[in-house]
């Protein structure tokens, strides 16, 4: 599913530019809603219905949704765009506490599997109801305008124009002020752009490893069944600070400035997980690392905008940026369970996190540096 989610934004950011946001949003939500009630029809052993339904359904519809909603925030702040964008992206931290709690409490209740899934489906489709009557683009940027302009066109009408004012100013002797320089081609795949790529791919090979692994981490260490089982949510909590705090700082001082130090330090701590032998232990790992857990996801697309010069094409490039974030996604949890081995060699598995990390902190860094130098 998460592969899904990240993958299909070029197709999605795609078919956004080309002014389809409504109908990409409706197909998105539709097949996810949809796929989430077939969960419920899911049988005792039946892995293959699970697959389908949440790992393929409710991963298509949810890649459809994620970009262009994105976009679609973006185009309505010219200030203090890394924070709407934070805002947005701590959504799916807050979800998932909410409902990973509420499916608990339902499933161990008197409802059967069935049921539980099927009630917080119904919320999930009020929330999408009520999201798609308050979502909206800017009348000036919106693809449905420029659809109208062209219909206009189409037609044989004129548009009114503004004539300019005249330039009373006599130029130079010796010079044409009336030409301008022609500005040379925007190059999409630039050296910048390519590490940014690159360090996405790597960073999200170890990040998601805490999070899967956390919880039976505790509970071989003799940490209450309970309280590993909230260790998850605990990170999400602190997943919504890390996704707004240091976004609201990087309007102010820079995408690429605050991303370095918060990459350092989440791999830094992800070598703490090695301690969490004791509840206490568990609380504050799960703390901090949840926190510049979702610092490294917030701030990716804000740095792909700071790093894009004027005239790139944001939108393609923050679409096909998540392609290969989507693609370490889904194979960086497999690498490092076969890495952890039958016999959980724990150390092993933490150090391949850690050091991931690490790594793309360093690309960061030479990023940075290759920018200072021109």
């Amino acid at each position: 599913m998460l592969f899904f989610d990240l993958a299909l934004a070029p197709l999605s950011g795609y078919l956004f530019d080309k002014g389809y946001f409504r109908s990409v949003l409706a197909t998105g939500s539709s097949i996810f809603v949809f796929c989430f009630f077939m969960l419920s029809l899911s049988g005792p052993h039946q892995y293959y219905e699970i697959f389908l339904s949440q790992g393929l359904g409710m991963g298509i519809g949810a890649g459809l949704i994620f970009l262009p909603l994105s976009a679609a925030v973006a185009q309505h702040f010219q200030r203090r765009k890394a924070l709407a964008m934070g805002l947005l992206s701590s959504s799916s931290s807050l979800g998932a506490i909410v409902f990973s709690i509420a499916f608990n409490y339902l499933l161990n209740g008197t409802l059967t599997f069935g049921w539980a899934i099927r009630i917080i489906a119904f919320v999930v489709l009020g929330c999408q109801v009520l999201g798609h009557t308050l979502i909206s683009l800017p009348q000036a940027t919106s693809p449905d305008s420029t659809r109208d302009q062209d219909r206009v066109l189409e037609k044989g009408n004129t548009p009114v124009a503004v004539e300019p004012e005249q330039n009373t100013t006599k130029p130079f002797s010796g010079s044409d002020s009336t030409k301008k320089p022609v500005q040379p081609p925007v190059s999409f795949w630039d050296g910048a752009y390519v590490t940014v790529l690159l360090m996405g791919f790597i960073i999200s090979l170890g990040t998601w490893f805490p999070s899967f692994y956390v919880e039976l981490f505790a509970e071989q260490h003799g940490i209450s069944s309970q309280l590993s089982f909230f260790a998850i949510a605990i990170m999400n909590v602190s997943n919504i600070f890390g996704r707004i705090l240091p976004n609201w700082l990087s309007d102010r001082w820079g995408a690429l400035e605050v991303y370095i130090p918060c990459t350092f330090l989440c791999g830094a701590i992800g070598f703490a997980m090695l301690g969490c032998t004791s509840a206490y232990g568990l609380v504050l790992f799960t703390l901090f690392y949840g926190f510049f857990f979702g610092t490294s996801i917030s701030l990716y697309l804000p740095v792909i905008s700071s790093i894009s010069p004027n005239g790139a094409d944001i939108g393609k490039r923050m679409g096909v940026a998540l392609f290969p974030v989507g693609v370490a996604s889904l194979i960086g949890t497999p690498i490092g369970g076969a890495i952890l081995g039958r016999g959980y060699v724990w150390w092993k598995g933490v150090t391949f996190s850690s050091v991931s990390i690490l790594a793309s902190g360093c690309l960061l860094i030479a990023l940075k540096l290759a920018h200072r130098s021109r």
